[in-house]
């Protein structure tokens, strides 16, 4: 979402576009990688990746083996359509299966009190969030 933005700014408009971020999400349906920035994911999937953290260069280089490692795990589950399903993904929000932040941080969306829900369904999330709230809400 940030390299977009950037582009924009840049006044480049690709026409097709993959983010990690969703798809690590969306890959993750049980909820088990506790977050899901860049350089966190690097060590939490073990990617094999000679670069510093924070760098440049060094967040391209992890971002290309994490989006191979993301391709790889999508090709598995949905075979040669791989790229197609990651560039719908990237389109729609996505359900988060584990709250990322707060006092409920970790427990699933399931387990959290109706009225908390509905506290955050008046908070401006990112799509995802918003999505997943209002999932759970049954709205």
């Amino acid at each position: 979402m940030f390299d977009m933005a950037m582009l924009r700014k840049e006044d480049v408009h690709p026409q097709k576009t993959i983010c990690t971020l969703k798809m690590a999400r969306f890959l993750d349906k049980e909820g088990q990688i506790p977050q899901y920035n860049l350089q966190y994911l690097r060590y939490y999937l073990k990617l094999n990746v000679d670069a510093k953290p924070h760098d440049a260069l060094g967040d391209i280089l992890v971002l290309e083996a994490l989006f191979n490692k993301i391709h790889a795990k999508t090709k598995d589950e949905f075979g040669t359509g791989a790229l197609d399903k990651m560039i719908e993904v990237t389109k729609n929000p996505v359900l988060l299966a584990r709250m990322p932040y707060g006092k409920h941080k970790g427990m699933k969306f399931e387990e959290i009190p109706v009225d908390d829900l509905q506290w955050l369904s008046e908070t401006e999330f990112d799509e995802d969030m918003a999505y997943t709230v209002k999932h759970f809400l049954g709205i």
